[in-house]
Formats: C-alpha cells, sequence, structure tokens
C-alpha cells in the first residue's frame, strides 16, 4: 500500500490553497502519524469550531506546527464539523426568530380585535346617529397609536406573505434559505511567512 502523500478532495474542503500545501508538506514529512492525538486535539478543535483561524490556534498552542494543526484538522473532518454546527445553530435561531414573529403577530392582531370588540357598537352607533351619540372612547388611545399598532403589524407580515415585492419581514428572511458561499470569494489567510516551518 501506497504512503499517503496528498490530501483527498473531501479533506480539501474548506482549506485554502496555502493551508492545503502546509498539511501535505507536514503530511510528506511525517506522514498521517503526524497528526494531533484525538485527546491532545480536543482544545484546538474546540477553538476552530467557534471560529478560530488556523492561525489564531497556531498562536495559542505553539508547540505545534502549522502544518500539523491543518492536517489534524483536515483528516479528521473539522471544517464539516463545524458546517453540521453552524447549520444547526442557524436553524434553532430561525425556529426562535419564527416563533417570536407569529407571537407579535398574534398579540397585535389580538389587541386589534379587543378594541375593535369593545368599540364596534358604539362606532356604528356614531356613525349612524354622530348628533344622539357620543364619540366613542378608542382603547388604543388615538389614531395615532391605532396607526402605529397597524404599521408595525405590516411591517412584520408584509415579506411572509404570497407576492409580495417587500422581503424585509423578520419572519421572510429567517424562512428564506441561507446563500451559500463561494470559496473562491473567501478571502485566503495569509500564512507566507508560517510556509517556512
Amino acid at each position: 500500500m501506497a504512503l499517503k502523500r496528498n490530501l483527498t478532495d473531501d479533506e480539501k474542503y474548506c482549506l485554502t490553497q496555502q493551508e492545503i500545501k502546509l498539511a501535505e508538506k507536514y503530511l510528506r514529512k511525517h506522514k498521517t502519524a503526524g497528526k494531533i492525538s484525538e485527546p491532545e486535539s480536543l482544545k484546538l478543535l474546540e477553538m476552530y469550531l467557534i471560529g478560530h483561524t488556523f492561525v489564531e490556534i497556531h498562536q495559542q498552542f505553539p508547540q505545534y506546527e502549522m502544518g500539523q494543526i491543518i492536517l489534524t484538522a483536515a483528516l479528521a473532518g473539522w471544517p464539516h464539523d463545524r458546517d453540521k454546527m453552524q447549520h444547526s445553530l442557524r436553524d434553532r435561531v430561525q425556529a426562535k426568530v419564527v416563533k417570536s414573529v407569529i407571537e407579535q403577530v398574534d398579540f397585535l392582531t389580538t389587541l386589534l380585535l379587543v378594541n375593535n370588540a369593545e368599540r364596534m357598537d358604539a362606532v356604528r352607533k356614531y356613525i349612524v346617529d354622530p348628533v344622539n351619540n357620543p364619540k366613542p372612547n378608542l382603547t388604543i388611545d388615538s389614531i395615532k397609536e391605532y396607526k402605529e399598532v397597524v404599521e408595525t403589524l405590516y411591517k412584520i407580515i408584509a415579506g411572509s406573505t404570497p407576492g409580495s415585492k417587500s422581503k424585509t419581514s423578520p419572519l421572510f428572511n429567517a424562512l428564506a434559505p441561507q446563500k451559500q458561499v463561494d470559496k473562491d470569494d473567501v478571502k485566503e489567510i495569509s500564512l507566507e511567512d508560517l510556509d517556512e516551518e
């Protein structure tokens, strides 16, 4: 069986060209046995999962070479783990946003229903005979307040209605699929000075 000299496409996932170069250089020199053992790599993995770069991890753990850290991440599938964690967190946040927006809409529509139910009869009487019937008092104390409630309600649900041109609703944004980031758009980390290790 031939010795492993290069990372597979799956192992290169989310790595820049510089990172791949450093990892493969370390791999050729130390073979797969050069990767950091699992118990020792847990603290490094923890930093990676919360968004630290390989440079930052190397600064925290200078006893490990940069290529060794990147090789360990590639062979252990850290980028895949971070993606899964980020998707899971995003899904949870989206679910909370949707729940919150639904609760807000429910509260505001209930507030309007209560106001309408309390005052509908008095309003009808006033419309039919404004001279003999007093002007009804609103639970919402002014038209300005009523307008604010209606505008708030509209802003919340505007983007969630089919065919709406406005897509600014938190509900709409939470339900929209996330844009995939193209690997070519991501700025590569400068590792030139570490390439000499």
